[in-house]
């Protein structure tokens, strides 16, 4: 991790619990996130994979996923046609990624093998803990439940963005407030993704136990905007992201491979900017 990039996950965290009034969090966080930033920088250099020094020979996006124990690949979610089909013309390019949802970095270093010359800008609640690291990516603090967090973010970003991918909390609320926020940002003809549209319905220990899928707000708008819907500025009450429906050239909403509780909870959307 840059030291540019601590300072501001320091201040981003902090200027966040201010504004909420966690005052108990935010002197536990005075300390303990330098200490998490130096043990990251001893990790990646001693426990942490140099992805760079990895050589891969012509391989498959699929093969990315699956080598850095990813669940995007064929063995889990079943993405990797999906993402091979809507990013095939962006592979060869300079691009910038950014990618909400770190855990252990798998599928930061997947992209950065696949997209060899672009930046993978892994974003997260916890950036400190992964198992990659690379000259070409980055890591970076939001907590997504946090509008003010997430306009931090934005306002520190300074590259052009060209693909934007929500795989964080899945909670639908924080989707929500992730699009309307990031796809702001979002470059011209880039694409915006979202995976687990309705894998809350799956796990309502984790959720909202009442949430259905006429709740999820951010689910209900893709689906009305993919159908062309007549009634969308009736029945989507959210203004911000209402706005955002005349940048929106398409929006394609899939299904992958997993299953749980005899349900298939691997649904992704792709929204394509204008």
């Amino acid at each position: 991790m840059k030291f540019s990039d601590f300072i501001f996950n320091y201040r981003s965290c902090l200027s966040s619990l201010i504004k909420q009034q966690k005052y108990f969090s935010l002197f536990k966080r005075l300390f303990l996130l330098p200490y998490k930033y130096l043990i990251s920088i001893f990790r990646d250099i001693f426990l942490n994979k140099n992805i760079d020094k990895i050589d891969f020979k012509n391989n498959s996006l699929d093969e990315y996923f699956k080598y850095f124990d990813c669940d995007k690949s064929s063995l889990v979610h079943g993405y990797n046609n999906f993402y091979d089909d809507e990013f095939k013309d962006f592979q060869k390019s300079k691009i910038n990624i950014l990618e909400f949802g770190i855990h252990f970095g798998a599928s930061q270093a997947a992209f950065s093998k696949y997209f060899s010359d672009s930046i993978i800008i892994g974003v997260d609640k916890n950036p400190y803990f992964k198992k990659f690291f690379s000259k070409n990516i980055r890591s970076l603090y939001c907590d997504v439940s946090d509008k003010y967090s997430l306009h931090l973010l934005g306002e520190y970003l300074k590259e052009d963005i060209d693909i934007i991918i929500d795989d964080a909390s899945h909670i639908p609320d924080h989707q929500l407030k992730t699009f309307s926020q990031m796809f702001k940002i979002l470059k011209k003809k880039g694409i915006y993704v979202i995976e687990e549209l309705d894998i809350f319905q799956s796990f309502p220990e984790s959720y909202n136990k009442n949430l259905d899928n006429s709740k999820s707000e951010i689910r209900n708008f893709l689906y009305q905007v993919k159908d062309k819907s007549p009634d969308i500025e009736r029945t989507v009450k959210n203004k911000e992201v209402l706005s955002l429906v005349e940048n929106i050239e398409w929006v394609k909403i899939l299904r992958g491979n997993y299953v749980v509780n005899n349900k298939n909870v691997s649904e992704i959307a792709f929204i394509k900017k204008k």
